[in-house]
């Protein structure tokens, strides 16, 4: 099935607009945990494809419990360049209430062993599981920033058909964060992991037909991302206007043009919103094609 599934995704590929890196990924579950005769068939499975340069590295996403010596020298034998650790948060209480009990020593040994062994590590963090709350998220997004990954994912919570958090949820033990509070908490994260220098490559979860008919409740937007990163551009326009010896009437921004939606809103909402708190007569933006900051330029 693996084979047959490369040969016809790889067949598909338009031989003169390639990417410009191909890789494999095992998702959707721990890799690591399935038995070692499985793991290797499945990777033996891609050498072809490897050794013809067809595919230029794999990846597998697994969880820090099933980390250890034995199974990274079979990814790194197996051209295996990324691991990405699921560790949903570091709050021990809130892991416990989400059935992936895994002490935040575990998580370090882990990630010490990936680190020493030379592969690119990702991880990922999931706000508003049972008992999260923003003191813990971001606790958990300070302790993934001494982890020294080379990259996160952040993945809302969301109640999905047929799984615990839906019992729960039926039940009344279990409240998802309303969208408002999942996006400032996110922000606050991404923040912190960009001034860390650490790239946060998803936010939010792409909301493909499976995730939409088996969605209940919780924060979910098909533009999770860029409603999060608006509001940081929000922050940053505020942020230059409270550092004005006075309020002024009107405001100018220089904005980069390929971000100036970003700093629009979603429905014009930030430029709505500052003129609210402001009582400003105007908010204007100048798009600039050489510029990747923001500036105020009048006011």
């Amino acid at each position: 099935m693996l084979k047959e599934t490369l040969r016809t995704h790889l067949g598909d590929l338009d031989p003169e607009n390639l990417p410009e890196k191909r890789e494999l990924a095992f998702f959707g579950g721990s890799f690591t945990g399935i038995p070692l005769e499985r793991q290797k068939y499945l990777l033996s499975a891609v050498h072809p494809w490897v050794l013809s340069g067809e595919i230029q590295s794999i990846r597998v996403s697994t969880h820090a419990l099933f980390i250890d010596d034995v199974r990274l020298s079979l990814l790194k034998r197996n051209h295996v360049e990324t691991i990405e650790l699921g560790i949903q948060s570091t709050d021990d209480d809130v892991l416990k209430l989400a059935g992936r009990e895994c002490p935040f020593e575990v998580i370090q040994s882990a990630v010490d062993k990936i680190h020493a062994m030379k592969f690119r590590l990702g991880l990922q963090l999931m706000p508003g599981l049972p008992g999260d709350n923003e003191h813990k998220f971001q606790k958990s997004v300070e302790n993934v920033i001494s982890l020294n990954p080379d990259f996160v994912r952040i993945y809302p919570t969301l109640v999905i058909k047929n799984t615990g958090l839906f019992d729960m949820y039926k039940q009344g033990t279990y409240t998802p964060w309303s969208l408002e509070r999942m996006i400032a908490a996110v922000k606050e994260a991404v923040v912190k992991f960009e001034d860390a220098g650490i790239k946060v490559i998803r936010v939010g979860l792409h909301p493909d037909p499976s995730l939409l008919e088996n969605f209940v409740a919780g924060p979910i937007h098909p533009s999770f991302r860029y409603l999060v990163d608006s509001r940081i551009m929000r922050d940053r326009m505020i942020k230059m206007i409270r550092a004005l010896e006075k309020t002024p009437l009107s405001v100018t921004f220089r904005v980069p043009a390929r971000k100036v939606s970003l700093y629009i809103g979603h429905k014009k909402e930030n430029l709505a919103f500052i003129k609210n708190i402001f009582d400003l007569s105007s908010i204007n933006l100048q798009q600039d094609a050489e510029k990747d900051h923001l500036e105020l330029v009048a006011s």
